[in-house]
């Protein structure tokens, strides 16, 4: 196997080879993860594409502080937020499906149930709701993070990702019942 160094190196001097390889071993880590910041499949494979042509073209700003990793997952949220931004065609995806019954037990249907209502509820957020959730709850950026990265004020980060949970809280407690949310 190839070091990641190697690989790195490589992209650096334009070999096609090391960025097929680079490309082979990181995206389906971040298919996912644009997959979780745009409303589709096609938006997904879009952001996809244009982050590793961004990596590649600014793989020689990566001058080794930090992980490699953080720093594409950077490229890639970026790249995600601007392609959301720049993209109109997205509709807001509504529920057409009526609530589902769930039954007390905890069986593993009934966690795939959780999971969908919860993918579900993020999809009726806005863009840019789901991608401050992403970006807080899921990826673990800090507040000021965020807020660099979408170039807007803290302030303005945090109302947002409130709102958002708050949304988030009010579907699910429709869907699935108080009892499964803490106040």
């Amino acid at each position: 196997m190839i070091s990641l160094e190697s690989v790195i190196e490589g992209c650096r001097n334009g070999d096609a080879a090391m960025q097929e390889e680079l490309y082979r071993r990181y995206s389906p880590r971040y298919y996912a993860l644009c997959r979780r910041y745009v409303p589709d499949d096609y938006l997904a494979n879009e952001a996809l594409v244009e982050g590793f042509l961004s990596v590649f073209k600014d793989i020689r700003g990566y001058r080794g502080d930090g992980s490699f990793e953080g720093w594409m997952t950077t490229v890639f949220v970026r790249t995600a937020y601007h392609l959301i931004k720049r993209d109109s065609r997205h509709i807001p995806l509504d529920d057409d499906h009526p609530d589902d019954d769930i039954s007390e037990n905890r069986s593993i249907e009934h966690q795939i149930d959780i999971r969908d209502a919860l993918t579900s509820a993020l999809r009726k957020l806005t863009d840019g709701q789901r991608m401050i959730v992403n970006m807080i709850a899921i990826e673990g950026y800090t507040f000021v993070e965020a807020s660099k990265m979408l170039e807007e004020p803290q302030s303005t980060t945090k109302s947002h990702y409130y709102k958002a949970l708050e949304l988030l809280k009010k579907d699910l407690n429709r869907k699935l019942g108080k009892h499964y949310l803490k106040k």
